[in-house]
């Protein structure tokens, strides 16, 4: 049996993110056999697959009856309102959703089954795509209300397949995973094949430990940031005090003030961007995925529609 994370407990409710993939199957399966009996599953029917969709929620509807909170949302017709990519805004629809089950139902801690090959591959694609340098997700943390707690997150797939295989559980094939025109699908099936051919081991643990060594790094430079007064009473960036900052912190300081006020799509050449209103010279403002606008005005930067 997968080992069971101490901040984990059986008798607490908790709310399940599950898809009717393997990896949720899998994690409400585990909770199971822990104990845990005080889930709610809840499931968003994205509307992707057409009737693959709908399929994994009569699927899920089957096997948790009705204990499963089920939503329903166009999210191409989201991402196109939005003016988003469709993983922004799936993943919007997705933390609104969680958002709403949390409010009805008065548990804010959300299971999510991401394990360690997800990691990697997110830590993979973030580097390559310049997002703020190796970074991935968190065990544990906050976003809203929401407390997110991933307790796969150190568990490799080829653990998650032996616990499904044992257990002969049933579970939903997810045609979009095997695509070979999303980025994350073919990271998975093509470039770290590749790389465990090239270099004769597989590269994720290596992966992971890089990870973990940048975040420990990231601890350091966020508690810098921490002890730094940036921000007017208004929560404005105090642009005197900021300009004295050396750029590496300037760049930090601006990825999480850009993260903090929900901006999506962050990236390097957008930081790269945001700094050139850091002048007189550059301009008083630039446009900011989602709609939003980061402006200068009277030694001040902030966030506006």
């Amino acid at each position: 049996m997968l080992p069971l994370p101490p901040w984990l407990h059986p008798a607490q409710a908790y709310l399940l993110g599950i898809s009717g993939g393997r990896d949720s199957i899998a994690l409400y399966h585990w909770l199971r056999s822990h104990g845990f009996k005080k889930m709610i599953p809840c499931h968003l029917n994205h509307q992707l697959r057409g009737p693959e969709s709908q399929a994994d929620e009569a699927f899920l509807k089957k096997l948790l009856g009705p204990s499963l909170i089920t939503k329903s949302v166009d999210v191409t017709r989201l991402a196109s309102q939005e003016k988003v990519s469709l993983e922004t805004a799936a993943r919007h629809a997705r933390h609104q959703f969680f958002e709403e089950c949390a409010t009805i139902t008065g548990t804010s801690d959300l299971l999510l089954a991401h394990h360690a090959d997800d990691q990697a591959e997110t830590a993979l694609f973030n580097l390559l795509r310049g997002s703020s340098g190796l970074k991935a997700m968190a065990e544990q943390n906050q976003i809203g209300q929401l407390s997110i707690l991933r307790p796969f997150l150190r568990i490799r797939r080829s653990q998650i397949d032996a616990f499904i295989k044992k257990g002969k559980f049933p579970y939903r094939e997810d045609s979009s995973n095997i695509s070979p025109f999303a980025t994350r699908n073919r990271i998975r099936h093509e470039l770290l094949p590749l790389l465990n051919d090239i270099l004769k081991h597989d590269p994720t643990p290596s992966l992971l430990r890089s990870l973990r060594l940048n975040t420990e790094l990231e601890e350091i430079a966020q508690h810098h940031l921490d002890s730094l007064e940036i921000l007017d009473p208004q929560g404005r960036i105090h642009l005197p005090s900021f300009r004295n900052l050396p750029l590496s912190i300037q760049k930090k300081a601006l990825h999480r003030y850009l993260s903090d006020h929900a901006i999506p799509e962050l990236s390097s050449k957008l930081i790269s961007r945001a700094l050139t209103l850091l002048t007189a010279q550059g301009p008083p403002s630039i446009n900011l995925p989602g709609g939003k606008r980061l402006r200068r005005k009277e030694a001040r930067l902030f966030i506006s529609s």
